[in-house]
């Protein structure tokens, strides 16, 4: 009997041993994290994390980056320099006799007393004809400057508005900006060549039921069924990282891929560009499709080691870009 007692005895032990240690493997995986030059990535299985197709890993920075980064410039997205008195975006002004195809450039102006940053994927409207940003930039106070851009609007060459007078025609100021582009829209930014932006915004605008006579990726704001769901996912991640105030960036997943990362050099900044940064990942999700299996954890932590070692690194690789200004990283991305 005193045998029995002492078995019974082991064998619940033994339960509650191998119970408590699932719970705790539960547990670990729910704070599941990696660590790399003082960025960490959140991998647990948030559920307010995923809408449909796209899941957003968090990325945050520790106190020690924090610090060091505080002393990078606020600074406003290319979308508020466009509200901004003082700041304009115009076609290429000609400085001294240099000579250039004027898509692939434009002007920026800013008067105003609010450092910049342009991001490469921003999308402005107007001039003459749509543009994409083609490099990161920042455009402090009292700064005129060209920078190159691509064209996202294929079928225009003239002025947005046929019936402005001439004096503004000759200005060519731009209107307004339209979000991030999608990631295939960006990464056909990243090699260099006209032909592949218009292929990949014309894919895009298509598949998005989205096409337009002049082929401008701005069509995407035609009211239709697919701009409703793009606007579902919007909707969803609003505010989703309001609680994390050392958040810095996400990476993005959908269709069983990686299919972004940005990271930015102050929580303040990726709070500013999160929703059109989010509004390029929805375009790109709402048309991937369900993958059967979806992007594995190797996959995800890959991706986030290799924008995050730019941090301390440097330069960039083919694959992942690093964009300095005045001593500071301000935005690590992959491309």
């Amino acid at each position: 009997m005193k045998k029995t007692t002492l078995l019974a005895g082991f064998l619940m032990a033994l339960l509650f041993s191998c119970t408590n240690s699932g719970k705790e493997n539960i547990l670990a995986g729910a704070r599941q994290t990696l660590t790399e030059s003082g960025l960490q990535i959140h991998l647990n299985a948030n559920p307010e994390w995923q809408y449909e197709n796209l899941r957003l890993y968090p990325v945050t920075a520790d106190q020690s980056l924090l610090q060091v980064q505080a002393a990078l410039p606020a600074m406003k997205t290319l979308a508020e320099g466009m509200e901004t008195p003082g700041f304009r975006i115009t076609e290429r002004k000609q400085f001294g006799r240099e000579q250039g195809r004027w898509f692939n450039a434009l002007t920026v102006q800013n008067k105003s007393r609010d450092t910049i940053f342009l991001m490469s994927g921003d999308v402005v409207t107007g001039g003459n004809q749509d543009r994409v940003i083609a490099y990161d930039d920042v455009i402090p106070p009292g700064t005129v400057k060209n920078i190159e851009v691509f064209c996202v609007e294929a079928g225009r060459g003239s002025y947005y508005d046929p019936a402005a007078p001439e004096a503004e025609k000759k200005v060519a100021a731009f209107r307004g900006y339209y979000n991030v582009a999608s990631p295939r829209v960006r990464q056909a930014v990243y090699s260099g060549n006209q032909q592949g932006v218009w292929k990949a915004v014309e894919q895009v605008t298509v598949a998005n039921n989205a096409a337009s006579q002049t082929k401008t990726y701005a069509a995407l704001d035609t009211e239709n069924d697919q701009k409703a769901r793009r606007e579902a996912y919007l909707h969803f991640f609003e505010g989703k990282f309001a609680d994390m105030p050392d958040a810095v960036g996400v990476v993005a997943v959908s269709g069983g891929r990686v299919i972004g990362a940005d990271v930015f050099g102050r929580p303040e900044l990726f709070q500013r560009q999160f929703r059109a940064l989010l509004h390029g990942y929805a375009t790109e999700a709402a048309i991937a499709g369900n993958a059967a299996t979806p992007a594995s954890a190797e996959a995800v932590s890959s991706a986030f080691r290799q924008v995050a070692r730019m941090a301390g690194s440097s330069g960039s690789t083919e694959q992942y870009g690093k964009f300095n200004w005045n001593g500071h990283w301000v935005h690590l991305f992959k491309k």
